[in-house]
């Protein structure tokens, strides 16, 4: 608690000293680039080859906060965030094979953390998010032997560009993951995921209170 009532009474002297906090909502769209390359997985009977059809566009919306001093600054954002995955599933069986379209949808707070400079009105920008999962809805659970199993956090790196003109904030952020799309994916008991990690680019737009 000590610890806890001294952290705040820094971030208040300076404020009031040297800085100024700003806060905010934001809100926006994103489109993931996923794996080429599909996964081949075995239920226990039969092979199933798992592809990436397409990737929906995403959506985001939350909160920010701004401690800015000498032209730098550092940004937390909390941040709802909703993606959705088209798969191209085929199955190979002894009756024949069989091609059918499924769709997840992911639904994760994402909480990036960005340090940057400012230069007029133009701002760059980088660091690390973290995605806390929260749910999904899926048509593949109706494929004999499928798992999810999401991680409860996972984390990557964002990078970009901002404009501020006057209370407006509109980002252009470029994001790289740590850990391989897909392996919440697990059939027959085996966990699989796609060869390559997500990436994400982010256009997002603010308002400060």
């Amino acid at each position: 608690m000590k610890q806890f009532i001294l952290i705040l009474i820094c971030l208040g002297i300076f404020n009031f000293t040297y800085g100024q906090i700003e806060f905010g909502i934001k809100a926006g769209v994103s489109s993931y680039d996923l794996a080429k390359d599909g996964i081949l997985v075995n239920d226990g009977q039969q092979n199933i080859q798992w592809n990436i059809k397409n990737a929906g566009y995403g959506h985001h919306f939350g909160l920010y906060t701004r401690l800015s001093l000498l032209g730098f600054y550092l940004e937390p954002s909390l941040l709802f965030n909703s993606n959705n995955v088209n798969y191209e599933i085929t199955q190979y069986g002894e009756s024949g094979v069989f091609t059918t379209l499924k769709n997840e949808k992911y639904n994760h707070m994402d909480i990036p953390v960005l340090a940057g400079i400012k230069l007029g009105v133009l701002r760059f920008q980088g660091g690390i998010v973290g995605h806390l999962f929260i749910n999904s809805v899926s048509d593949v659970v109706d494929i004999k032997g499928y798992e999810q199993k999401f991680k409860t956090a996972t984390y990557g790196w964002q990078a970009g560009t901002g404009l501020d003109i006057w209370k407006l904030r509109l980002d252009l952020t470029f994001e790289g993951n740590l850990d391989k799309f897909g392996d919440h994916i697990t059939v027959g008991g085996h966990p699989y995921a796609f060869s390559d990690a997500p990436t994400r680019l982010l256009l997002t737009m603010g308002y400060k209170f």
